[in-house]
């Protein structure tokens, strides 16, 4: 048969017929099946279903491989959750940051021009002394407004983990704990801890971005 063409009769005969019932190999190499000495079998029907797992196995191998290259959007997007629990933190403070100057440049902008140059404008909208301000408060609204949902979306996530130890250790990377000091606080070792945030990260990563991660997928 052509599918025995694969693979060398003598490699055939080392990896079917040792392990065949109808041979004793290494105490007598006669065959029972084709009554012959295992080095004249041409061909036999244990040779083709040896080849034909052996084409089942590669094809299985093909088709995880392609499913982890489909996959690979999605770890981006976990990727992305984890850099994004990472700059909490730092995103609740710039929010507290912009408020003051939005609410300070506000102020100032009142005394100076009167109640409508204080308001957030659309773009293209431009007064002739407040310009340059009006721009520069546009792009921090704007920034502001971004932060705000990131913060929003970020908290919605954690709350829709239903386990308690998962929701914990995300709460505290939050909070900007060390992956070490949760462990230690929780009492579990190391290993187990990233077993768990990383369970954890990938149930936010689908909370925040599933509908990204199922047209990658």
């Amino acid at each position: 048969m052509a599918t025995q063409t694969r693979i060398n009769p003598d490699q055939l005969r080392e990896q079917v017929c040792e392990g065949c019932p109808a041979t004793g190999w290494g105490k007598k190499a006669h065959c029972q099946v084709h009554d012959k000495h295992v080095g004249k079998v041409d061909s036999c029907p244990e040779w083709d279903k040896f080849l034909e797992g052996q084409q089942l196995q590669g094809k299985k191998q093909r088709l995880r491989s392609a499913a982890f290259s489909e996959w690979e959007p999605a770890a981006e997007l976990v990727q992305r959750t984890e850099e994004e629990i990472r700059d909490y933190s730092y995103m609740q403070l710039e929010v507290v940051r912009i408020q003051r100057f939005l609410r300070e440049a506000g102020e100032g902008m009142v005394g100076q021009y009167g109640l409508e140059a204080s308001l957030p404008k659309g773009m293209g909208v431009y007064g002739d002394k407040t310009h340059a301000e009006v721009v520069r408060r546009e792009r921090k609204w704007k920034r502001l407004q971004n932060l705000q949902e990131k913060i929003a979306r970020i908290d919605e996530a954690v709350e829709s983990i239903p386990d308690e130890q998962e929701r914990l250790i995300l709460e505290a990377l939050l909070d900007g704990d060390k992956n070490s000091q949760i462990a230690k606080e929780i009492g579990i070792s190391r290993q187990r801890y990233y077993e768990i945030k990383r369970s954890a990260v990938s149930k936010m990563a689908r909370a925040m971005y599933g509908r990204e991660m199922s047209s990658t997928g």
